[in-house]
């Protein structure tokens, strides 16, 4: 075959861009897996392919079809998708106007949100097991659910050796392509945690769907990733990986006091860190329901922290009515949670009191719509007074202290308390437990790194040389020792390691922390005819500056200014692309998805993100 493709058997090549696509050939005529790389088509005629006559899918990321439509203009080829995600070819308007794949989101496997814009005609729908032949090529399809719920590989036989195109369950040897992807709840003796709790939860489900393919006979081709020959050993490699890697993690996450059988059949692969002291609340800091606390002065006035449902609140009036407490003289957010803040702005109104967080944190709580994150609720807050980190002020008698304190979440608060007399408190929202750091849920931009994340906040509170420790889901209050510190510490750079050896990227961060590209705001309200503004938000966890190429895949009729964007991205930084989107003047009412190409660092990642204009 003449052209630039990477051959992989006689026959088989593949097309390395954005994505890896495979290309099928019989004399001029192809099929294609995964077509993510816009000028495809071209190169393909270049190389002597007179017909497409059919293009597959392993699942239903969006940047694997970022060529379709040249196919389609080109050659109308049929279409071949999973058959358990096939909605979300023909019909992703199901999914982009369903308000639960976008608020209070337990994140994992919803589906994924980087899925199909416009609706495409599926010819066949391959479940697993389904065979069919193609000018003397065999085509098999096999479930593999795992990146995806859906997602399935094709075994391609017919030549010297047999071909499989496996997705993403796999980039290269011992290697995947995030972690964010893999987030999915599942149940380890007797107990089963939702998606939020579910880090690596896809790991068992991974790797059963490689072993299930011949790994001892096929070469595996990956959509993003590198073509493996010896795929047993590069499975092999990752097994071992994952599970030095989920070791870590279960040696110090948080989940051990929730559910302390989930990681028993991990207790002698390697050391836990020990439930930490825990002691009785204090009297000047109440129990008020759920996840809602009160911190109390001598005159008993008091500071309400969270306020998750309307019994949150009715349990913050009794006090007052039981004369337990005088009245409120604020509200602190600790995240944007939805079990922590959903009746936060009526509690202000009800309580006739202020709310007060973190700065970094205040953008979130007040306008929700422009963020794409997990666990978050559409109810807005005003936030009287958006902390600097590190403020102090006094009330009553108090010294307050607010922290930025990004460990559970990045857009996390913590408070700490000086009374005049008595135990410091540090009120830590969700950030950690007796057992360690809680959740580890990568959809909450988790960052590694002795200065940064979880990190941060431990060596934070081991300055403060902290007494008492408040989480808002644990009934008591606990401090972590010298030793305890030390091991965390410990275990989150070694993390740093285990996750550098098992993501393609310059730093793992880029491979846990999904938001490190994205759209602000995510969502806004404008009229058909009126010009917006979209920023594309890129954080370079690299250790130096590098370039990104930005542009938005805007609708017939729509303008972008400019319609691609050079962006230099200092290390350890957010830099933006801003653009100027101009709304078609007779655009229907109705949601639109507006996909963000993305190249950084000299790659290409397709169709990467996504913003939402509703147009009223």
């Amino acid at each position: 075959m003449n052209g630039s493709f990477a051959e992989i058997v006689p026959g088989v090549c593949a097309d390395q861009g954005a994505c890896l696509a495979g290309i099928v050939l019989a004399g001029d005529r192809a099929l294609l897996v995964n077509p993510g790389n816009p000028g495809l088509a071209a190169r393909l005629r270049e190389a002597g392919v007179a017909r497409v006559d059919q293009v597959l899918f392993t699942h239903h990321r969006r940047e694997l079809a970022d060529a379709l439509p040249e196919m389609r203009a080109e050659w109308a080829p049929e279409l071949v998708v999973p058959a358990a995600e096939r909605e979300l070819f023909e019909q992703p308007a199901h999914y982009w106007r369903n308000p639960n794949t976008r608020w209070r989101l337990l994140c994992g496997h919803v589906p994924y949100h980087v899925t199909h814009v416009h609706p495409l005609p599926v010819a066949r729908a391959a479940a697993g097991g389904d065979t069919w032949e193609w000018n003397g090529w065999r085509i098999t399809a096999i479930a593999t659910p795992g990146y995806t719920d859906g997602a399935v590989s094709y075994l391609v036989e017919g030549g010297e050796q047999a071909v499989v195109f496996c997705g993403d369950l796999i980039y290269a040897p011992g290697m995947v392509r995030d972690f964010y992807c893999l987030q999915h709840g599942n149940e380890q003796n007797g107990h089963r945690v939702g998606d939020y709790h579910g880090f690596m939860g896809s790991m068992e489900t991974v790797l059963a769907s490689l072993r299930s393919l011949p790994l001892d006979t096929a070469i595996l081709v990956p959509a993003h990733g590198e073509v493996i020959a010896e795929a047993r050993e590069a499975v092999d490699l990752l097994d071992e990986r994952f599970r030095a890697a989920y070791q870590n993690y279960a040696s110090i996450s948080a989940l051990r006091w929730y559910f302390p059988a989930y990681f028993a059949h991990l207790a002698e692969a390697k050391p836990a860190l020990p439930r930490q002291e825990t002691l009785p609340v204090p009297a000047n800091v109440l129990h008020v329901s759920g996840t809602s606390w009160a911190l109390l002065a001598e005159n008993r006035r008091a500071l309400l922290i969270d306020v998750f449902g309307p019994a949150d609140l009715a349990a913050a009036m009794r006090l007052v009515e039981e004369g337990r407490v005088a009245g409120y003289d604020g509200i602190w957010v600790t995240h944007y949670h939805y079990d922590h803040m959903e009746t936060v702005a009526e509690a202000a109104i009800e309580l006739d009191c202020p709310v007060l967080t973190d700065r970094t944190l205040a953008p979130v709580l007040e306008c929700p719509a422009d963020w794409f994150l997990t666990c978050l609720s559409p109810n807005a807050v005003l936030v009287a007074h958006p902390t600097a980190d590190g403020e102090t002020w006094r009330w009553e008698n108090y010294t307050l202290t607010a922290y930025h304190f990004p460990g559970q979440t990045y857009y996390h608060a913590g408070l700490y308390a000086m009374p005049d007399e008595g135990p410091s408190l540090f009120f830590a929202g969700d950030a950690v437990t007796p057992c360690g750091i809680d959740d580890y849920c990568t959809w909450n931009r988790n960052w590694l790194g002795p200065d940064t994340g979880l990190a941060a906040c431990l060596r934070l509170l081991r300055d403060l040389d902290t007494e008492l420790i408040f989480n808002q889901h644990v009934p008591v209050a606990f401090r972590f020792a010298e030793e305890a510190y030390d091991f965390m510490l410990e275990q989150l750079d070694e993390r740093e390691s285990l996750f550098a050896a098992m993501l393609p990227w310059e730093h793992p961060n880029f491979g846990t922390d999904e938001n490190w590209v994205h759209a602000w705001p995510y969502e806004q309200t404008a009229a058909a005819g009126e010009e917006i503004r979209l920023e594309v938000r890129l954080y370079n966890h690299a250790a130096a500056m590098r370039d990104a190429w930005v542009a938005l895949q805007v609708p017939a009729g729509w303008t972008a200014v400019p319609a691609i964007l050079q962006v230099p991205c200092r290390a350890g930084a957010e830099s933006m692309a801003v653009f100027s989107l101009r709304i078609a003047d007779h655009q229907p009412s109705g949601r639109v998805v507006i996909p963000v190409r993305l190249e950084f660092g000299g790659q290409d990642l397709g169709s990467f993100r996504e913003a939402i204009v509703v147009v009223s």
